[in-house]
């Protein structure tokens, strides 16, 4: 076999070699990708399950406070009428004097308790916001995780100058080579 098919082969083996780089290299990529966009699904549904399971707490939350209102509203009638009970036993007015002051004051007393109650409650509605702000952030986070191990896709300049630089070096060992005396010199194809 002459220099020349040599030199033939070996760029053809060069271009076969380029090739299958940059085929493995996309292949590659969009595995990557496939594998980051299940990871981010998979994020995703976590995400929705966990908004589920504070949105069901979060009801909860609201029929236990429902009830605990409920409740007091029962235990501060309950005090009135047995206050207005004690008084009119002891043959005193519930609507003045002394008795209308001792019903106001457990008026007062289950409007202090209910502002209680709702001041509880409004942290506890800030809880979830914040809970649910950071199943977003944590969602976020995962998925830039995932995302960020990505390289970028392989265009075909890749492929393409790698073997036109191949071409030029084979062609000019093919056409020209280097004397003893460290001149270039021009090949006779014969």
């Amino acid at each position: 076999m002459s220099y020349t098919m040599l030199q033939v082969a070996s760029f053809g083996l060069g271009v076969l070699n380029q090739s299958n780089t940059w085929k493995r290299d996309t292949r590659n990529y969009y595995n990557s990708l496939e594998t980051a966009h299940r990871q981010a699904a998979i994020n995703r549904g976590l995400a929705y399950n966990s908004y589920l399971n504070l949105n069901e707490q979060q009801m909860l939350q609201a029929k236990k406070r429902a009830f605990d209102v409920s409740l007091l509203y029962r235990q501060i009638r309950a005090a009135k009428a047995s206050e207005r009970a004690a008084i009119e036993s002891l043959g005193g007015d519930t609507q003045t004097g002394s008795g209308a002051a001792r019903i106001r004051n457990i008026e007062r007393q289950g409007a202090e308790a209910l502002a209680r109650k709702d001041l509880n409650f409004q942290t506890t509605l800030n809880d979830f916001k914040v809970r649910r702000k950071n199943i977003g952030l944590e969602t976020l986070n995962k998925n830039n995780k995932a995302f960020s191990g990505l390289t970028a896709l392989p265009d075909a300049t890749g492929l393409v100058a790698p073997i036109i630089g191949l071409g030029i070096e084979k062609y000019t060992d093919i056409g020209y080579y280097k004397a003893a005396d460290g001149t270039m010199k021009a090949r006779g194809f014969s």
